[in-house]
């Protein structure tokens, strides 16, 4: 086989391995580095050791009266199975180390929390918190004084409802409104179990649900959780013209308490409109 035979199937491995092109692009680089690196020191023994055997040739001339004496073995030039063997190495450690980092620091869900403080939680396929971010000021807040990450979701949620506890956001008869944004449904019922289980104790209501990466989306460009935003948007569409910014300060039980004070409203001019058409009918 040739080295451009070599070559062309480490390129085809590099092609069809499942990893991020940009892992490919630098450990395809790091190999031909080094590659080219074994060459230049393959050239360089190789010039040495023609060196060394021009020298023990001249050594090894016969003297007259005297046998031949049998040459020396010279220092063996790096063949194409070790570059090959070495180009092998290389990339199984590489995509290995590769996958696995990408394994456990790439986010696979997102975990809202809405009270009046609003966070989200960043969780690798083992559910370990790998980012978390403030929605609002209090959030931010809370988890500059409440460090997660690397911690396992349990762990976090355990911590942060202490942090609420402490910070008085319980107090009262609070709504806590979890949010889970992944594509298993399996995953799904069992951060919801970890979630309630966490929360319970709070003394307030614990709403889970489920949504969805439109969903998920659509509250990220507004600034707000998903369970804060769904509640928003049920406002604005009931007319009112309170903002985002705004719904990001106020708690899930202000919002709730004002939908349910708008479509109470709307309901009681419903029906007097009606009383008054239904009257006027009669007349």
């Amino acid at each position: 086989m040739s080295e451009k035979d070599v070559e062309q199937r480490v390129r085809d491995a590099f092609a069809s391995a499942h990893a991020p092109e940009d892992l490919k692009r630098r450990t395809l680089r790091a190999i031909e580095e080094r590659r080219a690196a074994e060459g230049r020191r393959a050239a360089e023994g190789a010039s040495s050791a023609e060196g060394a055997l021009s020298a023990e040739a001249a050594d090894l001339r016969p003297v007259a009266g005297e046998a031949p004496s049998a040459p020396r073995s010279s220092r063996r030039v790096p063949t194409l199975r070790a570059k090959v063997a070495l180009a092998a190495c290389l990339l199984v450690a590489a995509l290995g180390a590769g996958l696995l980092g990408a394994a456990f620091s790439l986010p696979t869900a997102y975990v809202t929390l809405d009270v009046n403080p609003s966070l989200e939680l960043a969780l690798n396929r083992f559910d370990g918190v790998v980012g978390a971010r403030g929605l609002n000021d209090d959030g931010t807040a809370l988890l500059e004084e409440t460090n997660v990450v690397g911690m396992s979701y349990e762990e976090a949620v355990e911590s942060i409802e202490i942090a609420l506890g402490e910070a008085g956001y319980l107090a009262g008869d609070p709504v806590l409104v979890v949010t889970v944004v992944c594509d298993d449904e399996g995953r799904y019922d069992e951060l919801e179990s970890v979630s309630r289980r966490c929360l319970g104790s709070a003394g307030g209501e614990v709403s889970c649900s489920h949504a969805s990466e439109e969903e998920h989306h659509a509250a990220h460009d507004a600034g707000l959780g998903v369970g804060k935003w769904r509640v928003w948007s049920e406002l604005v569409d009931a007319g009112s013209d309170l903002t985002a910014e705004d719904a990001a300060g106020m708690s899930v039980r202000e919002l709730e308490d004002l939908l349910a004070e708008l479509l109470s409203g709307q309901e009681g001019t419903a029906t007097g409109e009606w009383g008054h058409h239904r009257g006027h009918g009669h007349d």
